[in-house]
């Protein structure tokens, strides 16, 4: 088996994960409870710790690094509208965890499917840094600088169209190029 099938295969395995992970959410019963802003919480073993940074600029109150917090509000405000809620576990690339970071996996858990959207963020040091661009550039993601970033895509054979964003200090992710222009942490203000 080439590597790139290999790829796409754990590609594929990765979504199914997510979907059956979203189902889950839905619970034993199959219903949920309401989605509500706040719904977001580390599952279970996660390990995943709450950051506070920044202010709430609404509230002029410390802010929590969650799902939401990541998002604006009106992101949000459409994904609970839609009846969507978050899942959020710890911030992975390949085998690295990025500590005090969190991957937040959106979508309706009370139906099995591939809708979903992905965003994450983690703080960043300069050895984690060089250990997520060794790592992506292992797997073969296309690497290119724009802004004062750098910005990873995946390959094209692959199927998905996750984009990672790295700067001095962070790292974002989404299951889109364009999606990492949403993600923001600390809030300003």
């Amino acid at each position: 088996m080439t590597r790139p099938r290999t790829r796409d295969i754990a590609v594929s395995l990765a979504l199914g994960a997510i979907i059956l992970g979203l189902a889950a959410c839905a619970g034993e019963s199959g219903t949920s409870a309401p989605a509500t802003p706040g719904a977001s919480a580390p599952i279970a073993g996660s390990q995943v710790t709450p950051t506070t940074a920044g202010t709430d600029a609404a509230t002029d109150t410390p802010a929590t690094l969650s799902c939401e917090a990541i998002l604006p509000a009106e992101t949000v405000e459409a994904f609970t509208d839609a009846g969507w809620t978050s899942r959020q576990d710890p911030f992975y690339v390949g085998n690295t965890e990025l500590t005090g970071g969190l991957q937040c996996i959106w979508g309706n858990p009370e139906v099995a499917s591939d809708d979903v959207q992905v965003y994450g963020w983690a703080p960043l040091t300069g050895d984690e840094a060089q250990q997520v661009t060794d790592e992506l550039t292992a797997q073969g993601w296309v690497e290119s600088e724009e802004n004062g970033a750098t910005y990873f895509v995946a390959p094209d054979d692959a199927s998905t169209g996750m984009a990672y964003r790295l700067t001095d200090d962070e790292l974002t992710v989404s299951d889109t190029k364009q999606g990492l222009l949403l993600i923001e942490w600390p809030p300003a203000g």
